[in-house]
């Protein structure tokens, strides 16, 4: 099964929604957290290597600035092999 680490920044410091102080923007980020994760596993939950059996790893990380009130989302592919890798890149695109 494909493992997806979440990892979330406010303000460019590194954090967990429960370490957040503001009640809304802790929410905000555990339910970003659980969309995120649905939607990859959803697209990936079935990507294996052919070749070495493995599953890719997933990180994305959540970056929310507070003055203009988005959030940027970056993915960095783990992966055995190029063709797994470029596997995984292609699902999550779609």
């Amino acid at each position: 099964m494909t493992e997806i680490i979440l990892q979330f920044e406010v303000d460019d410091r590194p954090t967990t929604p429960e370490t957040v102080t503001d009640e809304a923007l802790a929410e905000m980020l555990a339910h970003t957290g659980e969309q995120i994760r649905e939607q990859v596993m959803r697209k990936t939950s079935d990507l294996r290597c052919a070749e070495h059996g493995n599953a890719p790893r997933i990180t994305v990380t959540a970056t929310y600035e507070s003055a203009s009130e988005q959030m940027e989302l970056a993915y960095h592919v783990d992966a055995c092999c190029q063709m797994l890798l470029l596997r995984t890149v292609q699902a999550l695109n779609h």
